[in-house]
């Protein structure tokens, strides 16, 4: 059976996270996993003291965690570009936490949304899914988070791992089973201490999107753990 993690951030690009690219790749092998969906976050803390940088610089700052993954991970260990969305205002006044997990994710996609910090969740759901992406909203029943318009969500993450917050997973789970949409698991890791616990197992080796694409709408999948 092969493992994916689906949600977790490395030190390089996720300020919150105390977790190199090198440490994280080892945590995940060493816990059987094949791979892992990097989902470093845009959020207002992953360019803080770099706002005066152009989008195009501030998106080749992000993929440098990815980079760095996918060199500690050699060719044996799959390595996938995803990211994790907040649509907080850069001059609002209080965080908004509602996060969106975007899985497909490729680099020239994020040049061509301009910051995505800036858009609206309708239109960053028509041009994720103008690409053929897939938006989940992560982590929905943690305190503070906001349901949002179902419409405009292909999915929810109903399992969380982050031993940092309690992600309400129960509700989540009795959530993502009533809406019938796309159901994932994460261990959102962000430090060394935390044991990989989420993802999906499935019976096939998933080494491109294009490949998780087609697993996560076909249902195809164990949700962990």
């Amino acid at each position: 059976m092969y493992k994916l993690e689906l949600h977790c951030h490395s030190s390089e690009v996720s300020v919150c996270s105390s977790c190199p690219a090198e440490r994280e790749i080892a945590l995940y092998r060493a816990a059987g996993y094949g791979g892992i969906v990097t989902t470093n976050h845009f959020n207002r803390g992953t360019f803080r003291g770099m706002e005066g940088l152009s989008w195009p610089e501030k998106v080749a700052h992000f993929m440098r965690g990815y980079a760095a993954l996918k060199d500690a991970a050699g060719a044996d260990f799959d390595v996938l570009l995803g990211c994790e969305i907040n649509l907080t205002p850069l001059d609002w006044p209080a965080y908004i936490p509602n996060d969106y997990l975007v899985y497909g994710v490729t680099e020239e996609w994020l040049l061509s949304c301009g910051d995505v910090r800036a858009l609206s969740l309708a239109a960053l759901s028509e041009k994720a899914r103008a690409a053929g992406m897939l938006l989940i909203q992560a982590h929905p029943f943690r305190e503070g988070m906001v349901m949002q318009d179902e419409a405009l969500l292909d999915g929810f993450e109903v399992f969380n791992g982050n031993p940092d917050h309690d992600s309400h997973n129960d509700l989540a789970a009795v959530w993502g089973a009533m809406t019938g949409k796309i159901r994932t698991s994460g261990t959102d890791l962000h430090h060394a201490r935390t044991v990989p616990c989420g993802g999906i197992a499935t019976r096939e080796r998933i080494r491109d999107n294009e490949t998780l694409l087609s697993v996560l709408r076909s249902g195809a999948y164990t949700l962990l753990p």
